[in-house]
Parts: C-alpha cells; sequence; structure tokens
C-alpha cells in the first residue's frame, strides 16, 4: 500500500501538468522561417515576407514576416541575420501591426514601418519601430508614432532625416516627403490610378528631400511599370519614363536635380543610364552614350555607390557605376549539372563583400529570399537562409 502512494501522486502530478498545459498553451512561432540556421529555408515559414533589406556595409541583412491569423490577428516579426556571423535574432512586434516597410538608418539599426491594417493603404495609425544594437546580444525595441499615417516608406536613405512616403488612403495614390518623425515637408502628389495599382518597388529621394522618383505596376501581373519624378515644393508629378524604355529590370535609382540615374540589370548585361528632366519625352539613356561633357555620378549623385555586385547563372560580376564598365568575378559556367539548383537561386541576385574574400548572394524571388555564401573561386559555400 505504501509503494503505491508515490505512483498516485505522480500520475496526479502528471495530471496537473496535462491540464495546465492545456490551459496554457505555448505561444505561437513568430512569423517567419521555421527553425534555425542551417536547418531552414526561406518556404518553410509563418506568413509572408513583406520586405527586406542589406545593411549599408552589406554585412547583415533584415526582412519582415507577417500573418494574419484564422481569428483575423495581426501578428509580424523582423529576422536579423548577420552574414558574418551566420546567426540570426527575431524580434515580433506587438499584435495588431503588420510591417509594410523596413530597411536600414545605420549597419546596426532597423526601422520599420507598422501599419494598423493588412492592407497598408486602409491603415489608421502608423508608427516607427527602430531595432537598435542589432549584432549585440540584446538588440533594443523602440518605438515611434507617426504624425501622418503612411502606408508605406519607399525611400529612406541612410542617415537621412527625410523620407518618401505613400500616405494610406485606399481610394487614392498620394506621396510626398516627411521629416522622419512624420511631419510633412513640402506638397503632397497624387497619382491617378485604378484602385489596388499601387505597387512601389523602386524610389529615390534627393538630398535636400526636393525631387523624388518611384515606380508603380500599373497592371495586376506587374508587366507594365511607369516612373514618376515628383518636385515636393510645387506638389507636382508626372510620368517621364517605363519600363519598356530600360534595357532590364531596376537595380537601383538615385536622383538630383541633374536627372535620374538608374542601374539595368538582364543577365549578364549591366548598364548605368541617366534621364535628364530637361529633355522630357526621351528615355533614359546609357551614360557611354551621352554627347558632349562626360558624366560625372560622384558630383550629381554623391549617394550613390561607387559600384554593385550581381550574380547570375553565369557567374559574379562588378559594375562600376562612373565608368559603367564591368568586371567578371568569378566564373560559373564550367560547373557541372549538380550546381543547376544553387546556381538558379542566386541568378538576378546581389553579392555583397566577406572579409574572408568570399562573396553573400542575396536573391529576392516573389518575397522569398535565398541567401548563401558563394567562394570567391565561384564554389559553393554554406547556406544561410536558401529558398529550397
Amino acid at each position: 500500500m505504501n509503494n503505491r502512494i508515490p505512483i498516485a501522486v505522480l500520475a496526479l502530478l502528471v495530471l496537473v501538468a496535462l491540464v495546465w498545459r492545456i490551459a496554457n498553451p505555448p505561444p505561437p512561432p513568430p512569423p517567419g522561417p521555421l527553425g534555425n540556421i542551417p536547418a531552414w529555408d526561406s518556404r518553410t515559414k509563418i506568413g509572408e515576407m513583406s520586405a527586406s533589406a542589406v545593411n549599408p556595409s552589406g554585412t547583415m541583412w533584415a526582412g519582415a514576416w507577417n500573418q494574419k491569423t484564422r481569428t483575423g490577428e495581426l501578428r509580424s516579426a523582423v529576422l536579423v541575420i548577420d552574414l558574418e556571423k551566420q546567426s540570426a535574432f527575431r524580434q515580433e512586434m506587438k499584435r495588431g501591426w503588420f510591417v509594410s516597410s523596413l530597411g536600414w538608418r545605420d549597419d546596426r539599426t532597423v526601422w520599420a514601418l507598422l501599419v494598423d491594417s493588412a492592407d497598408p493603404t486602409a491603415a489608421d495609425k502608423a508608427k516607427i519601430a527602430y531595432l537598435r544594437g542589432v549584432g549585440s546580444e540584446k538588440p533594443k525595441l523602440e518605438t515611434a508614432s507617426l504624425k501622418t499615417a503612411a502606408a508605406r516608406i519607399l525611400a529612406w536613405p541612410t542617415g537621412s532625416d527625410k523620407l518618401l512616403a505613400q500616405i494610406a488612403a485606399a481610394d487614392r495614390v498620394r506621396v510626398g516627403v516627411f521629416s522622419d518623425s512624420g511631419e510633412p515637408l513640402g506638397r503632397l502628389a497624387e497619382v491617378e490610378l485604378p484602385v489596388g495599382m499601387s505597387n512601389m518597388r523602386c524610389a529615390a529621394i534627393s538630398a535636400d528631400g526636393k525631387l523624388f522618383v518611384f515606380s508603380v505596376a500599373e497592371d495586376k501581373i506587374g508587366g507594365k511599370i511607369s516612373y514618376y519624378l515628383g518636385d515636393s515644393d510645387k506638389g507636382s508629378l508626372r510620368k517621364v519614363f517605363a519600363s519598356s524604355d530600360l534595357p532590364g529590370r531596376v537595380e537601383g535609382m538615385w536622383v538630383s536635380a541633374a536627372g535620374v540615374l538608374v542601374v539595368c540589370a538582364n543577365r549578364e548585361n549591366f548598364r548605368v543610364l541617366v534621364y535628364r528632366p530637361e529633355t522630357p519625352g526621351s528615355a533614359p539613356t546609357p551614360i557611354s552614350m551621352i554627347k558632349g561633357a562626360p558624366v560625372d555620378v560622384a558630383r550629381d549623385w554623391p549617394d550613390a555607390p561607387a559600384s554593385m555586385m550581381f550574380a547570375t547563372y553565369n557567374g559574379g560580376y562588378e559594375l562600376n557605376l562612373r565608368t559603367g564598365r564591368i568586371k567578371r568575378l568569378f566564373d560559373l559556367t564550367k560547373l557541372d549539372r549538380m550546381s543547376d539548383h544553387w546556381r538558379r537561386q542566386i541568378q538576378d541576385g546581389r553579392l555583397y563583400s566577406r572579409t574572408d574574400g568570399d562573396y553573400t548572394a542575396v536573391s529576392v524571388v516573389a518575397d522569398e529570399v535565398d541567401i548563401r555564401i558563394i567562394r570567391k573561386s565561384g564554389d559553393k559555400g554554406p547556406d544561410i537562409l536558401p529558398r529550397g
């Protein structure tokens, strides 16, 4: 009889534990990829990725995932990956908010625009979340309300106190320049487009905040993209060119009084083009074909990088924005058929230098990211967050 008492007590404790667990289930994993480095991929996830960006030095990547639960609750989280250390940190945001835009204030600070609606254009409130000290053991999360409800931040140059934002308005598309607290700087401009056709992926703002440029997908499949140039002092806006005028997908844009600088990529073909506002109706022109005085990229677009690196199926390339010259970094054409899968994953992506001389390849396709290391020899390195 005495031997049965401990067994009965143990059974009672197990029953109590089961009841407690049923009454207090563990919190669900935050939105984002399931698992951790290296046993994960970006397709096995909770929610959908809404925005991503690499920090200025190319050493860290940040991405945001959003989920609307079956009960209609909004959940979001930001994932930061230290590309050099190959480690990751997750920050779940307060429930009831979606992340519509994301970027870097500096190498160690991520910003995220939070909106109180699954549809950013229908948001009533917006605020900025700052994740400071990323890369350290305990990053600090801070939030600040915006004076204007923004649906998306289209462009916010690193270190600048001026940003370009789309205003939350379901019935029309309005854009303008704002301070980092959401105070309007100048006049808003309005784009006349059908509802739902406001997917703005490429944008830039001048250093003084006077001029801005952005793209608009004018059909549901995104095949027709128009580019608009705006003046915040006048509140004016005009369509300046379209995707049909460009020799490939846009990989970067910068704007100043000298015009719009555009970098395009199409497989192994990379171009640096310039659109001049004083010649309306003309298409962007490759810098090598501009007559007269040579284009001075460093002087006219000082915020543009000196070069950009790209990954393709056949190799890695570096484009000099000041001369338009292309340098091949590594050759993938001599690899065997076993390399086909990972080469397809990195193509149309960007490359970032690593301290050991290798490269980090980052490719985003249909809001799914692929991050992996490519050896300077062109051999495959470790996966960081593969697409699959």
